[in-house]
């Protein structure tokens, strides 16, 4: 039944906040019931298990039967040699969200006849793209508060960033071009041109441009510019969508403050870091070869447990978990750019160990500051050689850490690393980190929640021999547990004479977990290898875990 005529407008602008908000929290809703079905149940049942068994066994089969169902598949590219990963539980996602985002758009506007129905609808589709925006910026917030609610890796969070924001985007659209056509048909072009709806068209502007220069192919071939324009645009665009719609702004100063706070909490933690490292930020930068460098950063040793789950949600200082990454500023190369890489050492060691790998703009650039930074003395006092030889001491400083929300690896009777090339950055301290683990539990005869003997396996792949030399500080590290018969190791060098085979059996296994880095294309046939083995014919590993890092 229709609401009276004279109450129509102002019901209408309460149902379009109503769902707004709703929008807004079922966004949120949808990536937490996501971690808690996939991330934090399976982990929690994974440290209850007992020393010969998984408890709780019908969770994994019901994971095993849904990982069948919600298998991943390899697209190949017409006329090229790779193709992409397809996760349809991303899809899924994104399904569910564009549903629901459907249904807000028309949900109860049958109630509204004051206004033809394209006018309210219209307004309607502005006020859910509205509800949308703050979740697209939460999921490209620095901290890992995100990460951990869903479960989902950080480039999982970005990829569906990207398409939340281009379905926004249409949805202003439509929103745009309904209400365009209710004016123009009422030959009112004055209601086109007052500032209210001008700073709505600046706004869209900035939209239209934030959402289609962010494509591949432009990210590959100007970095630079897609970041620069990324900050200035999205601070335009929601600063004139305010100015468009003041009752919408309840959602865009919860878009604008998460976005700042999130900065200002990012940039704080970076001064902690650097005024509390013995050094104050100057840290060693070394050439390992044409194409390397290794940084090392000292850092003051906090009593921070990282692996407490606590810790997932909140900044750490001083410490981090093995496998988590920093993003990097160095002023003397970029003042404001702030670039991810991994921690390819311990926290116990009191030194962040990251192994660059030139490739174009940033790590081009620090390349060639190093090589030409020869003199004992730099004239501006911000670079000098170190006491270690072949390294060059500048100022730097870091954000972080972030990542490696992996399930617990010592709850599994079985655990094998991957690793291509520099994806060793990833996966060395990670399985560093577990054989340490292991190692003190079994001094205290500690077999709680996890087998009483498990196999742990390390592939690496490299090019040539010399490139062992990169992580020669983990490799070091590794060697007593290899010496113990607690890991075995494999290196395969593609560029040289030399191959090897291996052979592996999972009867015996109950739970088997596979750690991958590399390149897209070797994370996702890791990933598909994985897939495979959780239905091989014959007793096999009830539990079957992959998690992959991309670089």
């Amino acid at each position: 039944m229709p609401v009276p005529y004279y109450l129509q407008y102002h019901v209408e602008k309460s149902l379009n906040t109503k769902y707004q908000w709703l929008t807004l929290v079922c966004n949120v809703a949808l990536l937490v019931f996501h971690g808690i079905l996939f991330h934090w149940i399976p982990m929690y049942v994974r440290y209850r298990r007992d020393i010969h068994a998984l408890k709780n066994p019908f969770i994994f089969k019901i994971l095993k039967y849904w990982s069948y169902v919600n298998r991943s598949f390899n697209i190949k590219i017409p006329f090229k040699n790779r193709g992409f990963l397809f996760q349809p539980s991303l899809l899924f996602l994104y399904v569910v969200h564009a549903a629901y985002n459907g249904v807000f758009c028309y949900a109860q506007t049958e109630e509204i006849t004051y206004n033809p129905k394209i006018y309210v609808v219209g307004k309607r589709m502005g006020r859910i793209a509205v509800g949308n925006i703050p979740f697209i910026l939460f999921c490209i917030m620095k901290n890992d508060l995100f990460c951990a609610i869903s479960g989902l890796q950080h480039d999982k969070l970005i990829l569906f960033h990207k398409w939340v924001a281009r379905t926004t985007w249409l949805l202003v659209t439509i929103h745009m071009s309904l209400c365009l056509k209710y004016w123009l048909d009422l030959d009112l072009k004055i209601m086109v041109l007052i500032p209210p709806q001008i700073f709505g068209m600046i706004s869209y502007s900035c939209m239209t441009f934030l959402t289609w220069a962010s494509m591949r192919f432009i990210r590959r071939w100007a970095f630079d510019f897609f970041l620069v324009q990324h900050r200035v645009f999205n601070l335009i665009m929601l600063l004139f969508a305010l100015f468009h719609s003041l009752s919408s702004k309840a959602a865009l100063i919860l878009a604008i403050h998460m976005v700042v706070l999130d900065r200002i909490v990012s940039r704080i933690i970076g001064i902690i870091h650097k005024r509390k490292t013995p050094t104050k930020g100057v840290s060693d930068f070394e050439i390992l070869d044409n194409e390397t460098i290794l940084v090392t950063i000292p850092i003051k040793n906090t009593r921070m447990n990282a692996d407490k789950w606590y810790y997932s949600f909140i900044p750490k200082v001083g410490t981090w978990k093995a496998g988590q990454h920093i993003y990097l500023n160095v002023s003397k190369v970029k003042y404001f750019q702030y670039h991810p890489f991994t921690i390819s050492s311990l926290s116990q060691t009191g030194e962040i160990k990251l192994i660059i790998r030139k490739q174009k703009g940033f790590t081009k650039k620090l390349m060639d500051k190093l090589i030409t930074s020869q003199s004992p003395q730099d004239s501006e006092s911000e670079i000098s050689i170190s006491q270690e030889p072949n390294a060059v001491q500048l100022k730097a400083q870091f954000y972080g850490p972030f990542g490696a929300n992996h399930q617990p690896l010592i709850t599994f009777d079985s655990v094998m690393f991957l690793a291509a090339g520099s994806g060793a950055s990833f996966v060395l301290p990670v399985c560093n980190d577990l054989l340490k683990k292991i190692e003190i539990r079994e001094m205290e005869r500690d077999y709680l929640n996890r087998p009483s003997k498990a196999r742990i396996c390390l592939i690496w792949t490299i090019k040539r021999p010399e490139n062992e030399l990169w992580f020669q500080h983990a490799l070091d590290e590794l060697k007593p547990y290899i010496k113990k018969g607690m890991l075995q190791v494999q290196i395969f060098i593609t560029q040289a004479s030399y191959e090897t085979t291996t052979t592996s059996s999972y009867s015996n296994f109950k739970s088997f977990a596979v750690m991958g880095c590399g390149p897209d294309q070797f994370s996702n046939q890791v990933k598909l290898e994985c897939q495979r083995s959780r239905f091989l014919k014959g007793p096999g590993p009830l539990d079957v875990y992959c998690y992959t890092e991309s670089f």
